[in-house]
């Protein structure tokens, strides 16, 4: 509107030299322009008036009013702070319009004032213009430098917040929050961004709650090894632990990670759940919480473990070994009792002050829900009443302030009244708060319909979110018309019994996780759940076979999508069906999510396979498909011996040995062979696989085949492969699902590499087209497996020609692709061509020792690796460092060493080379 820069600017003194700059905006200021234009433009007069006036009364100059606040100059520090404080005041005591209740962000700062053009630049002014971003509504946000200068005897107390890394300044900055009569909101954490690594969820609202006791929370986390927030359900412990993950995570390196358990029926699911959290890949002969603590080990994280109440055990056993094994790692957990660990620090996470904060929430969260909600004194003490008989507890008062779109605060106390005088004399034990919580659920519960509750309770089935169809499909019967379902849905959703997650294109609903727990126990009551569950395993099936069509297709985003957003539903339908011995719906399931989780590297889909097989017996088999996944994520852990076992079960147990079912057996079993240097025993197994393939109508068991089939061609006959290549490529393009393309052109660039001489510059456009399109996907094989081959083109050129192409730091690639291979730990060995690449490497530019060193560790170690080029490259290099003074000892130190060892040991050398040495005639 033209009403914002409509803002005259009076004539009065620019400071110069050392200046206090004072910044203000007013936060949330684009919703309500959105959603109160009209009434926008009168409020933002009245707040110029006044903010305005606080300037101009303290000698203020303001050289600007960009967006919605103004950017003021001061020649005195405490006169900026003055003008602060005044203009707070009085705008949290204005009658703003009804809706329109403007809180507004103050950020003030000393520093020298740099000039250009008229105009105020530099360090100075971009520091107070971040503490202004990082401040809360109604917050004034002071650098320690202003404060020293203003000292504490103004008339004001300095609240010290701490150092903060402020958004796009280098230094971070020591900020204190002024307290003043008439500012209520100088204990709020600022509001710092996070740019270190994780995967925390934001928050949709501002959280209110318990501010002092938060930033106690904040200052002592980093302190301790695991703090565990316990509390009744809906108290509020998931939404502190975010809120503190949020206000700590530039203190941890690594990142703050958030891993939510409560969808995790199954405990032995806990461990496998975190491991595919955090990309943790598991290995042979280590048990997945091993494999979680060696992954960990060294790095300094956050790990938020969020509802672990209902799988304590296995989450004890975790926790205990993370902190027994990882000193930089740092738990915070969310529980309804203490986990009981060696060195944990309990911290109850309290109910809100009725008076306070409880009001704060209820208003808050009603004007949410109904925007010309404005309660006067007498509704205000109501609503006090109401948080008081609620115990303070945030879901409660959320549900509670939801319904005065529809009913006033005095006839909501009056029925809650009602209800809690029934539940508190009920004698049934149990903690008094999880009654009133459930009091409260119940209450909402009764307050439905017939039909909202029979839909409510049917819902309770779903593990995540669910669109419309779904509901349609598990909810709707005798008693519910399908045709009313979308109608009854949008009822719960206004009534907060149903959460709506909309995104462009996509509506989803979920219940939160209290809620769908009653839910649970409505429909058991019912006698509904054997047959809630059967459909709802029914649907998935359905949505997961249609999935994978999309996936092995050139709408494959699609698909992937579309199993990102029902896996924990499809995770409870696989439960379900080795639940009830339904073994027809776990192969299914197993199947058509195999795909999805191959180049996800989700390690679950192991589990699955596995409890699969469990359902078999004498006289019936799972099918040779989840036998053959259940080979490859053995594989994939290093067990070569079971994979190959399995393989041969599947393969026993299909209609005839080359029947195309057993196509993926076939295919994976492959490749134990290759990895442990057997390949000539593979050729028997390939040529059973051609036979097999030849026959199969699935493209994605093809595509499986193929590449299985190029990789032993690849160590062995450029001739064979190329001919496979170019079938595979034909079938590629015929289905387009972009990991095809992708690993079409993966292949493409290993037969360059592999040629002689290697065509190394041919090969990098192929391995960068690769690379891109499984990025792009989020392909984890095909952009692991292209990034060793873009590493593998890069060094052959640079160390023949002595120039990195294309202007790339060579060196760089090589400590990208190490550290890659060692954190995702690859199920082919693939750290161990990146190492035998870079033991070339050292050799030909002059780092003998080195190269020594890792060529004992692989001779000792690891077979030769199954493809040309490094085969070529380890022969090379042993050429150039053999017969060197002291060669025998560097590679007896190498054979020495275990894999964390000699990765270790190369990552170390990255940084010593010393000029390049080129012996381009002797590699001749």
């Amino acid at each position: 509107p033209a009403s914002r820069d409509s803002r005259s600017v009076p004539i009065v003194i620019r400071p110069s030299g050392t200046v206090t700059f004072l910044f203000t905006d007013i936060e949330g200021s684009t919703r309500l322009w959105d959603e109160y234009p009209e009434v926008m433009a009168d409020a933002l007069g009245r707040h110029d008036a006044i903010v305005r006036a606080a300037i101009d009364g303290h000698g203020g100059f303001v050289f600007s009013t960009g967006g919605d606040g103004v950017a003021a100059a001061f020649g005195r520090a405490g006169e900026a702070v003055a003008a602060a404080v005044e203009a707070q005041r009085e705008l949290g005591a204005e009658p703003w319009p009804v809706g329109v209740s403007l809180r507004v962000r103050m950020g003030v700062h000393t520093g020298e004032a740099q000039e250009r053009d008229g105009d105020y630049f530099g360090r100075a002014l971009n520091t107070a213009a971040r503490l202004m971003g990082a401040a809360r509504g109604g917050q004034v946000a002071v650098s320690s430098t202003t404060v020293e200068i203003v000292g504490r005897s103004a008339g004001w107390e300095f609240v010290d917040l701490g150092g903060h890394r402020l958004k796009g300044l280098v230094e971070a900055v020591h900020v204190f929050a002024v307290r003043a009569p008439g500012l209520v909101w100088a204990d709020r954490p600022l509001v710092t961004s996070q740019e270190t690594p994780g995967n925390l969820p934001r928050p949709a609202t501002e959280f209110i709650g318990q501010v002092a006791e938060l930033r106690r929370r904040v200052e002592e986390l980093p302190k301790r090894r695991l703090v565990t927030l316990t509390g009744t359900g809906g108290v509020g412990k998931t939404r502190a632990a975010i809120e503190i993950g949020w206000l700590t995570a530039d203190r941890f390196s690594g990142g703050a990670w958030f891993v939510e358990l409560a969808p995790i029926a199954d405990p032995e699911a806990v461990a496998v759940s975190m491991a595919t959290a955090l990309s943790i890949e598991l290995r042979h002969g280590v048990s997945v919480v091993e494999s979680i603590v060696d992954w960990l080990r060294g790095r300094r994280m956050l790990l938020i473990l969020d509802n672990c109440e209902h799988v304590l055990g296995p989450v004890v056993e975790l926790v205990t070994a993370i902190v027994r094994g990882c000193p930089t790692v740092t738990v915070l957990a969310t529980s309804r009792e203490p986990l009981g660990v060696a060195g944990e620090r309990v911290q109850p996470v309290a109910s809100l002050d009725p008076a306070t904060e409880g009001l704060e929430l209820f208003c808050d969260r009603a004007v949410a829900a109904d925007g010309s909600f404005a309660p006067g004194d007498a509704e205000r003490l109501s609503i006090v009443a109401i948080c008081t008989r609620l115990d303070g507890i945030p879901l409660a008062i959320e549900l509670a302030a939801a319904r005065t779109r529809s009913i006033t605060p005095e006839d909501l106390l009056a029925r809650l009244n009602d209800r809690f005088r029934l539940l508190r004399g009920s004698g049934r034990g149990g903690h008094a708060r999880h009654q009133t919580l459930r009091a409260t659920v119940m209450w909402s519960y009764q307050l439905l319909l017939d039909e909202e509750r029979f839909l409510f309770d049917r819902l309770s089935v779903f593990a995540g979110g669910f669109d419309v169809a779904a509901a349609e499909e598990n909810c709707a019967d005798g008693t519910i018309q399908r045709a009313d379902v979308l109608d009854l849905l949008a009822s719960l959703v206004d009534k907060s019994m149903v959460v709506a997650d909309r995104t462009p294109g996509v509506s989803r609903y979920r219940l939160l996780e209290t809620l769908r727990e009653y839910g649970e126990e409505r429909l058991d009551e019912r006698g509904e759940t054997a047959a809630g569950r059967d459909r709802h395993l029914r649907w998935y099936v359905d949505v997961a076979v249609r999935a994978n069509e999309l996936w092995g297709s050139a709408r494959q985003l699609d698909g992937d999508a579309m199993f990102d957003r029902e896996w924990a539903n499809i995770r409870a339908a696989h439960a379900w069906a080795v639940a009830t011995n339904d073994l027809t719906a776990a192969d299914a399931l197993v199947a058509a999510t195999a795909q999805h989780a191959f180049i996800k590297r989700n390690w679950e889909h192991g589990e699955w396979a596995e409890r699969t097989l469990t359902l078999a017996t004498t006289d019936r088999h799972p099918h040779p498909t989840t036998y053959g996944w259940a080979c490859f994520w053995a594989f994939a852990a290093g067990d070569q011996s079971r994979a190959i076992d399995l393989a041969y079960h599947g393969i026993n147990a299909a209609a005839a040995p080359e029947h195309p079912d057993t196509t993926y057996c076939r295919a994976f079993l492959l490749l134990p062979y290759l990895a442990s240097g057997r390949a000539s025993e593979a050729r028997e197994p390939a040529r059973l696989l051609r036979v097999a393939c030849s026959a199969s109508t699935d493209p994605m068991a093809r595509s499986r085949a193929v590449s299985s089939l190029m990789e032993v061609a690849l160590g062995s006959d450029l001739a064979l492969v190329a001919g496979d290549l170019a079938d595979y490529t034909a079938l590629a393009e015929q289905v387009g699902a972009p990991s095809m393309l992708a690993t079409a052109n993966h292949y493409r660039g290993q037969i360059r590499l592999a040629q002689d001489p290697p065509d190394a510059q041919g090969a990098l456009g192929f391995f960068r087209s690769a690379f891109d399109l499984a990025r792009k996907l989020g392909d984890l094989n095909i952009e692991g497996r292209s990034l060793l081959g873009l590493m593998i083109a890069t060094t052959l050129l640079h160390g023949v020609n002595g120039e990195a192409p294309h202007g790339s730091d060579v060196t760089d690639l090589h400590r990208a692709a190490l550290l890659r291979f060692h954190d995702t730990r690859s199920p082919i060995p693939l750290g161990q061509a990146i190492i035998d690449t870079l033991a070339w490497w050292f050799a030909v530019n002059g780092n003998d020792e080195a190269a020594a060193v890792i060529y004992g560790h692989l001779d000792a170690r690891h077979p030769p690796f199954e493809f040309i080029p490094v085969q070529r490259m380890r022969r090379d290099g042993l050429r150039i460092v053999s017969g060197l003074a002291g060669v025998d000892g560097w590679m007896a130190r190498g054979a020495a060493m275990d894999t964390e060892e000699v990765f270790a040991f190369t990552l170390a050398q990255l940084p010593k080379q010393p000029p390049d040495r080129v012996v381009g005639e002797e590699l001749k």
